[in-house]
């Protein structure tokens, strides 16, 4: 680890943006005092507008770990609208020419309108007086430019907004999406029009047509004033209405989505964890955001209101009662996902993500109301490493010891004509002894096979999308997770260019033409200046007004008086 002039440790240099002029400046990361704490900060200096710093991590211990796990795997072949504005990244997007990652979620916002006004929407949807919506055959553009990403194209697929149920031809959407061949469809959702009395109906019809997940944005599960603070209205009892028509509709796959502000709920927490316990025959997951800062936010502000993964981590291990957990960086996971490729048990994609965008790990809740982390089980750290290693001898091609027993003696029996022999067969049979070895070595990381485990066995020894979905359908685990997106305080270029979801958006300076853009650089720098441009309709919106109908709409449907 390198000391910066001012004698203090510096993890690495990197690029961000001013907050003020956005333009790309220096940035270094350091450990340094924070409270008479130490704590991991980003420094940058405009020329101009002057110096900025603001909290990456509390835990620099568990930050240091997690900088193990960078991952380089693959980037995108054909980028198109490669560009140069002079500026460098993160101003370049279109796709530009420096990612280091492809990407395993294509995201399209399907509207920019939406049924409420929240104060926090990264996408500041509904307030900006101009309609964004592409048509179904600008949709079907869009899909088939991330379907003809080379060498990994995307396998999930977000609908996004604004609020997507908005769109009465929705389901059309995503039946366009699953015939396209994407594996897997999330539906990011506030959850109103689900929470209708025609809700039930709805859900299956949406399901039917190829939806996976319902990402259901869920700030508080037991403080009503959490959402008219963040939200603007109490939807509080529609939140739980959402969860009851899914159970009405048969639905399994719901992950609640909660946006965490400091100081408004994170209280909650704890609250949400028990929710998600209490009623996970319907949720699967646990997605924590914490929020992103915007406006304008001196450093004394960005001090008191920002809330990192760092923080999250904490409390989650108070929560939930277990205690000195450690909470896996997203591409700890980055060289199985490429070994289920690899064995094509699933679409080929890699989790390459940079470790600092976010985390997750597997907690099991018992019927007593305990959790139980998913290492009771197994040695993460071990399999990791197995798995590490076992992908290391694929992209080598090396052979696993046992199978130098079958070549020796084929060599001896068939002189010079053994090696055609074995290239023809090689593909098949290395194959198959990869996977035998792969299995053999994965059952010593094992620590019992009692309880929830046995779902779990499958996946680490079968890997592939059935066994996962089996696994966390069965009602008997909880993916939780973090992702921390960024805002132009904390802007890392290191990140962006790592990114695993890209929006998707038609080219307004090129008809017919796709931008793909990552997702933080697309809120903090990009959204803006494009969605004035592709605007088909200009329109006088009141937030007050959208919130005082959502609060009709509420009553009327949940019968929750506002």
């Amino acid at each position: 680890m390198e000391v910066n002039m001012e004698g203090k440790k510096l993890y690495r240099r990197t690029k961000s943006v001013c907050p003020e002029c956005i333009k790309t400046i220096d940035a270094n990361l350091v450990l340094d005092d924070l409270d008479g704490k130490d704590a991991v900060l980003m420094r940058k200096k405009c020329a101009e507008h002057g110096f900025f710093q603001d909290i990456i991590s509390r835990n620099p211990k568990e930050y240091e770990r997690n900088q193990k796990y960078y991952h380089d795997y693959v980037t995108i072949e054909n980028k198109d609208n490669i560009k140069d504005t002079g500026e460098g990244c993160p101003h370049n997007c279109g796709m530009c020419a420096e990612h280091k990652s492809t990407p395993c979620i294509a995201l399209i916002d399907v509207t920019n309108r939406c049924n409420l006004a929240c104060p926090i929407c990264f996408a500041n949807a509904s307030a900006k007086g101009y309609i964004v919506e592409p048509t179904m055959e600008e949709l079907r553009i869009i899909l088939q430019h991330f379907c003809d990403i080379r060498p990994i194209p995307p396998v999930m697929l977000q609908l996004s907004g604004g609020e997507p149920t908005v769109r009465d031809d929705l389901v059309d959407i995503i039946r366009m999406g699953r015939e396209m061949g994407f594996a897997q469809i999330m539906l990011t959702t506030n959850g109103l029009k689900l929470a209708s009395k025609k809700g039930p109906a709805y859900i299956r019809e949406l399901h039917d047509a190829g939806m996976g997940a319902i990402y259901l944005s869920f700030d508080s599960a037991n403080d009503p004033e959490v959402y008219k603070k963040i939200r603007g209205v109490n939807l509080l009892d529609q939140k739980k209405r959402v969860i009851e028509n899914c159970r009405k509709a048969g639905y399994v796959g719901v992950t609640l989505v909660p946006t965490v502000a400091k100081g408004m709920n994170d209280h909650q927490i704890g609250p949400i964890m028990e929710y998600a316990m209490k009623n996970h025959d319907v949720i699967t997951g646990v997605v924590f955001q914490p929020v992103s800062l915007c406006g304008r936010i001196d450093n004394e502000q960005i001090r008191e209101l920002r809330y990192t993964t760092s923080d999250l981590s904490v409390e989650l291990s108070k929560v939930t009662g277990i205690k000195d957990a450690y909470i896996y960086p997203i591409p700890a996971i980055s060289s199985m996902t490429k070994l289920m490729g690899w064995y094509d048990f699933a679409p080929k994609f890699t989790m390459a993500a940079h470790p600092d965008c976010g985390f997750a790990t597997i907690m099991i809740p018992d019927s007593k109301g305990k959790w139980h982390p998913i290492e009771e089980w197994f040695d993460a750290d071990g399999l990791i490493g197995w798995v590490d290693k076992v992908l290391a001898m694929v992209e080598k091609r090396e052979w696993p010891n046992m199978a130098e027993k079958f070549i020796g003696p084929l060599a001896k029996m068939f002189g010079e004509k053994a090696g055609n022999i074995i290239n023809q067969a090689s593909d098949f049979a290395y194959r198959k002894a990869i996977k035998a070895y792969f299995i053999a070595g994965a059952m010593r990381y094992l620590k019992g096979y009692d309880g929830p485990v046995q779902e779990f066995i499958p996946m680490v020894l079968n890997p592939k999308l059935d066994t996962a979905s089996q696994f966390f359908e069965s009602g008997k685990a909880m993916l939780v997770s973090s992702m921390h997106f960024q805002d132009v305080y904390n802007f890392d270029i290191e990140r962006v260019q790592r990114c695993l979801v890209h929006y998707g958006t038609m080219d307004p300076d090129h008809p017919g033409k796709v931008l793909q853009i990552p997702f933080c650089a697309m809120n903090s720098i990009h959204r803006e200046n494009i969605e004035k441009k592709l605007a088909k309709q200009k329109v006088k919106i009141d937030p007050n007004d959208v919130i005082s109908k959502a609060k009709e709409f509420i009553e009327k449907e949940v019968g929750t008086k506002q």
